[in-house]
């Protein structure tokens, strides 16, 4: 047994260790590996749950997963307790269309919840290895993962060379201080124009962000049916932190399901503001985040300023004012360096890289891609192996929901399993997709996709480097 084999595998777990796939084999036959009725295909490495799961016929490719952001305590606005299981995929339907076509799936959970970037990366360094000693060598081994997992995917397509491509979906791939520095930008705004007594930074609770939290919910829904001074600020609040106006719920089809659109963002982000930025202080020690330098008033597109003098006339001067007047928020240095190091990613890729994301995420908004895609350029010179694909929604959807392109990770099965199939064709041929390839292979037989080839985010709606 190796040395790193012995370092991962929990103590007291017995299993018996065979390293299989590493005898010559002749080109056609499927590579041998170890079953599950010889192997602990479910359990715990150093105290983190996995799951294996393992095709009839293997094709040689492992898939390994790395699940979304799970909260410590239960996660607004539904406060339902968090997910303990350990996912190989984003659904069982996908799942199982991926052990169809022949791969071999494996994720774990992390031995921490919250923005458990770090533990991400180790537990699936430690799963490769353990999949590795005791199912099989692989022959190709993908990265991928939603949401926290997305980034994880990503930092370990950056750091390991036993990666052979990688599959970030709806991540946050600009990484964390530019993420939360516009969660604060949003927070700073709902407090100077809707809560003035409302705490930023500092909880020192999980119970005091929630209540914080349930207090927006509360005026922000006043608003919503308050005067339209109070309907003014709100909107304006909205559209500071993600310049799209369409949710998993509402489109924007009429003026009334943009704002209703534009109070499921602000929720979304305020959850990250409020609940997730005290796990995220308790780790940095202190607060990572900046608005210093935020000029709000460059954020307001034209149709936004028109909406906005239409519901409220005259109020939104006045509004913006209030923000340049408002004293700002400064980071803590060492927090704010402490953040960057949980893990962010460089961009330096070094396998092919294929990113998906919804075109209207609140959550990780789909402009981490524009500033993911300015890195690999800066570190590499040149974005060949990297591949951006996008979803987005029917036109109408409001009273039905979307059956894809608007929410955070808000993809159909055959959009995942597609993204997947192009990626293994791109890493086994060397050619890299065409739209026309992404396209079919996204539909799959649903004969809808939300794959739109048009699609562009847009630029950062803030410096994402700013102190």
């Amino acid at each position: 047994m190796s040395l790193l084999a012995r370092k991962v595998l929990a103590p007291g777990l017995a299993l018996v260790l065979a390293v299989a796939g590493c005898a010559r084999r002749d080109e056609g036959e499927p590579p041998s590996f170890r079953s599950c009725e010889d192997v602990a295909c479910t359990g715990e490495l150093n105290g983190v749950k996995y799951q294996i799961r393992l095709p009839q016929v293997w094709n040689g490719t492992l898939l390994l997963y790395a699940h979304e952001f799970r909260a410590a305590d239960p996660f607004p606005p539904a406060f339902t307790p968090p997910r303990t299981d350990a996912p190989v995929a984003g659904d069982d339907r996908t799942a199982n269309a991926l052990l169809e076509a022949g791969y071999a799936l494996a994720g774990t959970t992390r031995d921490h919840d919250g923005y458990a970037l770090r533990e991400g990366v180790e537990a699936g360094r430690n799963l490769y290895w353990f999949f590795h000693e005791t199912v099989g060598a692989p022959e190709r081994t993908y990265v991928w993962g939603e949401s926290l997992g997305g980034v994880v995917s990503e930092l370990l397509a950056e750091q390991e060379d036993w990666v052979d491509g990688a599959l970030p979906m709806c991540a946050t791939l600009a990484g964390t201080n530019a993420n939360f520095d516009l969660a604060l930008d949003v927070a700073f705004a709902f407090k100077t124009l809707l809560y003035p007594e409302m705490k930023l930074t500092g909880y020192t609770s999980y119970a005091e962000a929630r209540a914080v939290w349930t207090q927006v919910r509360r005026r922000a829904t006043a608003a919503l049916s308050g005067g339209p001074d109070q309907l003014g600020r709100l909107m304006l609040v909205s559209a500071l932190g993600n310049q799209v106006w369409k949710s998993r719920d509402h489109d924007d089809a009429t003026v009334r399901s943009r704002i209703d659109a534009g109070l499921d963002i602000l929720l979304e982000v305020m959850a990250y503001a409020t609940v997730v930025r005290y796990d995220l202080e308790q780790r940095v020690l202190g607060n990572p985040s900046s608005n210093t330098g935020a000029r709000y008033d460059q954020r307001i597109s034209a149709r936004e300023k028109r909406e906005m003098q239409f519901v409220d006339p005259g109020g939104l001067a006045g509004h913006l004012a209030a923000l340049a007047r408002a004293p700002r928020v400064t980071a803590d240095p060492a927090a704010r360096k402490r953040a960057d190091l949980l893990g962010d990613p460089t961009g330096a890729l070094r396998v092919p890289t294929l990113t998906l994301h919804t075109g209207y995420d609140a959550t990780a908004i789909v402009q981490n891609e524009t500033v993911f895609a300015n890195r690999a350029l800066r570190s590499t010179g040149r974005t060949g192996d990297l591949m951006q694909l996008f979803t987005t929604p029917p036109t109408k959807y409001t009273g039905t929901g979307a059956p894809y392109g608007a929410g955070h990770c808000n993809f159909t099965t055959d959009e995942r399993v597609g993204a997947v199939t192009n990626l293994n064709r791109w890493v086994r041929t060397g050619a890299r997709p065409s739209p026309v390839d992404v396209a079919i292979l996204m539909r799959g037989t649903a004969q809808a996709s939300g794959f739109d080839p048009l699609f562009a985010p847009g630029p950062w709606p803030a410096d994402p480097e700013r102190d």
